[in-house]
């Protein structure tokens, strides 16, 4: 799969319940996250939120100003200024919709990338960064960098327990882009909604742009859990859909190593 892709791409899996590891390209490597970085953010958040150190009730301004100069995705950029969300709120519209103006609200609250990056490294994190707030440029300009390896080992970190980890969960589960991990594996969020379990629990985050498509997540099924990072980038086709080369690789490995460990 990796081989038929035009482009320098890499997989990392690796089993949380035993000592399996998945290894393709080039995992060590520092690449472009896209917006798959804003766990970090997140995780940076959830982490000050659990000490104390922020109250993540707080609301703050979506102001007309904000909106004019922040691009990107999402749907703050494009409603009536004027609205008040909650941390909380911006730290979920960040995760389920990738909105960049909730993401650089957070990344503020937090203290901006030098804060992140030093509780990524509190937490155990290796190999990932947030070099900057929110961008909207071609290569080389970047919001977020980090290793195949990096990536995946991140997500390892959700498998713990806590507060911190709890909220971050919270948040994640709801993500509304499933063109990569979660398209061909059978996870449904809103299953719980009619008291239902989704055979799959699956927190990720993906990220893209032109030449540039990403995705690290926890899995987790009754019999097996593990991480798994996809990273490709100087692709030649700079879709982000479902048909783009990108997606369908990340949607096409996701579903090789579920049907591979997903029962032990």
């Amino acid at each position: 799969m990796v081989e038929a892709v035009d482009g320098d791409a890499a997989v990392y899996a690796r089993r949380l319940d035993r000592s399996e590891e998945v290894l393709v390209g080039d995992v060590e490597r520092m690449r472009p996250t896209g917006s798959a970085a804003k766990v970090f953010v997140l995780l940076a958040l959830a982490d000050a939120v659990a000490s104390g150190r922020i109250d993540d009730s707080v609301r703050v301004d979506i102001t007309a100003e904000l909106q004019r100069t922040r691009l990107g995705s999402g749907v703050l950029r494009h409603l009536a200024p004027g609205l008040a969300p909650t941390l909380r709120d911006c730290a979920t519209l960040m995760m389920i919709v990738s909105d960049n103006i909730a993401t650089d609200l957070v990344l503020d609250a937090v203290g901006g990338p030098d804060e992140v990056n030093a509780a990524l490294e509190r937490l155990g994190g290796h190999d990932v960064a947030v070099t900057s707030p929110t961008v909207w440029v071609m290569p080389p300009g970047q919001f977020g960098m980090a290793s195949v390896r990096g990536l995946a080992d991140l997500w390892a970190l959700v498998d713990r327990s806590g507060q911190a980890v709890d909220h971050v969960k919270d948040i994640t589960w709801r993500h509304q882009q499933r063109d990569g991990f979660g398209r061909l594996v059978p996870f449904s969020p809103d299953l719980p909604d009619f008291g239902l379990i989704s055979p799959l629990s699956l927190w990720s985050k993906p990220g893209s742009y032109p030449s540039v498509s990403c995705e690290g997540g926890l899995f987790q099924t009754s019999e097996a859990t593990w991480v798994l990072a996809v990273m490709a980038d100087q692709l030649a086709d700079w879709g982000n859909g479902a048909a783009a080369a990108g997606p369908t690789l990340r949607a096409e490995v996701a579903r090789a190593v579920f049907e591979t460990w997903a029962n032990g």
